[in-house]
């Protein structure tokens, strides 16, 4: 799979024309666009170690034990194949 990454406005007509480079591979494609959203920063952003750890004892249990998430993460990992 090969990739092209432009930066750009989008205009009120909400059309875009691309031209990608001469050796992007011509065929099926797919476009996807990414609009930078105006998100103010989360209220634990940028707090220190110690009260991100503080914070983190704070959330409840997720109820699944110890076993149980890595199993999950070795079954996750398994499916991954060799591409």
């Amino acid at each position: 799979m090969q990739t092209c990454s432009f930066e750009t406005a989008i205009p009120e007509s909400r059309r875009l024309e691309l031209t990608l480079p001469d050796d992007f591979p011509a065929g099926a494609a797919e476009v996807i666009v990414l609009a930078r959203s105006k998100r103010t920063r989360p209220a634990n952003a940028g707090m220190s170690l110690a009260e991100f750890f503080a914070w983190l004892k704070e959330q409840p249990a997720s109820g699944r034990s110890r076993e149980e998430i890595d199993a999950q993460i070795a079954e996750e990992r398994d499916s991954w194949g060799d591409d």
